[in-house]
């Protein structure tokens, strides 16, 4: 090899080494973007008044996030039944941190018994857009993808392996 194609074949390895390097910084942060927050609920009622009590973690260590809006829907998502703008609108979720009992939830309008409670979606909305659909017999968890279901599993371990720093 010439002294030039020794240089062109450097410059070529760094390029994609540069490229692998940011492909990686990537799929890190979406990794940890996608398992960032997750929520659940259970139901509640007082007398025929239907509520949700949901149990919201922000598991990451720097990022707050703030709560818009909670969507039900029947469906699929196809039939809506009521969107809540009050109840949890400019709540903060700070890094780290478990909110759910604190929220006073307004009673859904409309469903007065168990069982239209328990086929009910429930859509919790971040105020950056990103949407968190819950849905399933009593208790609801998140509806995730496999790659997700992954992701989460992945998390867990790495936290479970982790060495706490403090």
């Amino acid at each position: 090899m010439t002294f030039w194609d020794e240089v062109l074949a450097i410059f070529i390895g760094d390029i994609f080494a540069s490229l692998l390097l940011i492909l990686s910084y990537a799929l890190i942060q979406w990794f940890l973007r996608a398992t960032d927050v997750t929520v659940s609920y259970n139901w509640s009622f007082t007398g025929p008044n239907f509520f949700p009590n949901f149990d919201i973690r922000n598991r990451s260590g720097s990022r707050a996030y703030l709560l818009a809006n909670i969507a039900y829907t029947r469906n699929d998502g196809r039939e809506k039944v009521w969107f809540d703008n009050d109840s949890i609108w400019d709540e903060e979720l700070p890094p780290g941190s478990i909110r759910g009992r604190k929220f006073k939830i307004a009673t859904v309008k409309g469903v007065t018994t168990a069982q239209e409670a328990m086929n009910l979606e429930v859509t919790v909305r971040l105020q950056n857009g990103r949407a968190f659909w819950l849905r399933g017999k009593g208790p609801g968890q998140m509806k995730i993808s496999r790659i997700q279901r992954i992701a989460f599993w992945l998390r867990d371990r790495f936290e479970k392996a982790a060495i706490p720093l403090e």
